[in-house]
């Protein structure tokens, strides 16, 4: 009997688990022209963000929002909010800004917080400057860029760029990790106030600064 209830109390909790594990989904996608853009800022507080090079000409954005939901009760609601959510690109003048948009069903707090996850895919011209407002998350750079800046309050960056177009080097960690390949050294800094490596190429174009107060940040310069 006893063996009995144990196992009916796994599977209950198991099921349990299992629906308090479920999410929803939305996916959503859009893009402007290049035009006279000179600098993207993206302005996602918390989520997976990542920047690749694209087209010379347009700027194009990507991405999923999910939500987690407990009970099938729930998976309505959910689904409604999660639909109403969703990041869009404003241009205005030289800058394009990627920023959050909500629905007439997103309104609450919960829409509006942690519990709307991001994840963002965004493709842009070679050489445009990337700002990254961002203070939780992951942050992942691959292409040739202008000026780069990310100040992660908690999180993981990783930036991949050829080491020609660097011009100014500076990353850092208050706790953590800084890892860094230059091509033709590596340079590792961890633990509390690991302070920062810096990297000066003056044949350079472009500036790189990345912060994370609490995590991980990976450079590396290639050929």
């Amino acid at each position: 009997m006893r063996t009995r209830l144990a196992l009916a109390a796994a599977l209950v909790l198991a099921a349990l688990t299992a629906a308090a594990d479920q999410e929803v989904t939305h996916s959503f996608s859009s893009s402007v022209p290049r035009g006279r853009i000179r600098r993207i800022v993206i302005d996602i507080p918390a989520g997976e963000v990542r920047v690749r090079n694209g087209e010379a000409g347009v700027i194009a954005l990507r991405g999923e929002i999910r939500r987690s939901y407990d009970g099938w009760r729930e998976h309505e609601k959910e689904q409604r909010v999660v639909d109403d959510v969703s990041a869009e690109i404003y241009v205005h003048g030289d800058e394009a800004v990627v920023r959050r948009r909500y629905g007439s069903n997103a309104r609450s707090w919960s829409a509006h917080s942690f519990h709307s996850g991001f994840d963002v895919r965004l493709e842009v011209p070679p050489g445009i400057d990337v700002i990254l407002e961002t203070k939780y998350g992951e942050v992942d750079l691959d292409g040739t860029f202008g000026n780069v800046e990310c100040d992660l309050r908690a999180g993981e960056i990783r930036v991949r760029t050829p080491r020609a177009n660097v011009r100014d080097l500076d990353a850092s960690v208050r706790v953590g990790e800084v890892h860094a390949n230059l091509g033709d050294q590596t340079i590792a800094k961890e633990g509390l106030f690991p302070g920062s490596m810096q990297w000066i190429n003056a044949s350079g174009k472009a500036d790189l600064h990345v912060h994370s107060t609490f995590g991980e940040v990976h450079v590396t310069l290639t050929r």
